[in-house]
């Protein structure tokens, strides 16, 4: 078994990623769709399409393969007749800097992948941190080198970002990384402890670093013209439980941001695995017109396959623990969400 350390940094540097969609805008690079599926060709004139979010499918422990949930999501949401997929991560178990294992949890996730239909993802925790054992109990980290693998087996440039964007018809799309290293001197949200009792794991609460932000921030700049941008993350902004939440300090920074751009119309995210739409008191999202003075809207879909959560006791109408998936449907200045339950399948539970 080789260590990502000495791999991190040997595959080759490209200045594109086969089949990524050409830069477009001012600010985050182009975002390469996952492997085996097809590039998207951009469509500059469309008005009317649709287009399917969801994440966090990864298994419920390492020596498990994809969730037959997975699987079947993605056949079923292939009706609508999607332009892509947005995923917001958690698409491997990972947690850990072996190579071998980490390739074969790829590889896994890419059998499943719809043939014809681009998917591009942000990354989340179980793909850049690893878990190692600190005193009694496990803490997640984000690592250098689960960050080389993602490039390498998401097939980016080698030492690019993880993050990016593309255009589709007269909107824009925006993946954002919420997993990065945290420099030293930042102010830290408290760790998210899950697990059971001899077996707990302290969560990293994520980051989103000066550098991304100020690209970010290029790009929504670059792009005001558009009727809709979407940005879709792992972290979610605003969570239904406070402590899975992205860091404090990070999300209100990405709050104030998106609140400057009237046509930011959703950002989607996942982590906690359920459903959430935290800026309405119903399950399903009000139908949007861009651009709205009234912030975006946030929805947090986590039901791909993940061990279910169940919501927390504060929450209302607006919370839902089932496996599930979100159809969008883009139509000029309009925005129409469906959420769509994937029928049960059982799955063996385990820890976050």
């Amino acid at each position: 078994m080789k260590p990502l350390s000495i791999f991190a940094g040997i595959f080759a540097v490209t200045l594109l990623t086969e089949g990524a969609p050409a830069q477009t805008g001012t600010g985050l690079p182009p975002l390469p769709q996952v492997p085996r599926t097809p590039a998207l060709q951009d469509q500059p004139n469309a008005t009317h399409f649709w287009f399917i979010a969801a994440g966090d499918n990864r298994p419920a422990d390492k020596r498990l393969s994809q969730p037959s949930t997975t699987s079947q999501l993605f056949k079923e949401a292939q009706k609508f007749k999607p332009a892509f997929f947005l995923w917001c991560g958690d698409t491997i178990y990972g947690h850990t800097s072996d190579e071998a294992t980490l390739q074969k949890q790829y590889e896994g996730f890419f059998r499943i992948v719809p043939a014809k239909v681009p998917v591009f993802n942000a990354p989340g925790n179980h793909e850049m941190d690893t878990a190692q054992m600190v005193g009694n109990e496990y803490v997640e980290t984000p690592d250098a080198g689960l960050r080389a693998a993602y490039l390498k087996f998401m097939k980016f440039p080698a030492n690019a970002p993880t993050y990016g964007a593309f255009d589709y018809g007269n909107s824009r799309f925006i993946a954002v990384d919420t997993e990065e290293v945290a420099p030293a001197d930042s102010v830290r949200s408290p760790g998210k402890v899950v697990g059971n009792a001899g077996r707990t794991m302290t969560l990293d609460p994520g980051c989103v670093t000066k550098a991304q932000m100020d690209l970010l921030g290029q790009d929504l700049e670059a792009n005001k013209a558009k009727a809709h941008i979407f940005v879709f993350m792992h972290h979610p902004i605003i969570p239904a439980k406070s402590d899975s939440g992205l860091n404090q300090a990070d999300a209100a920074a990405l709050q104030a941001l998106f609140n400057k751009y009237p046509n930011v119309s959703y950002v989607i995210a996942a982590h906690e695995h359920l459903y959430f739409n935290a800026t309405a008191t119903t399950l399903k999202p009000a139908d949007r017109q861009d651009p709205s003075t009234g912030g975006p809207s946030y929805l947090v879909t986590g039901g791909a396959g993940a061990p279910l959560e169940n919501c927390p006791g504060s929450a209302g109408s607006n919370c839902g623990s089932f496996n599930h998936y979100l159809v969008f449907e883009v139509d000029k200045d309009t925005v129409k969400v469906q959420v769509v339950q994937v029928s049960p399948t059982t799955e063996k539970k385990a820890r976050r």
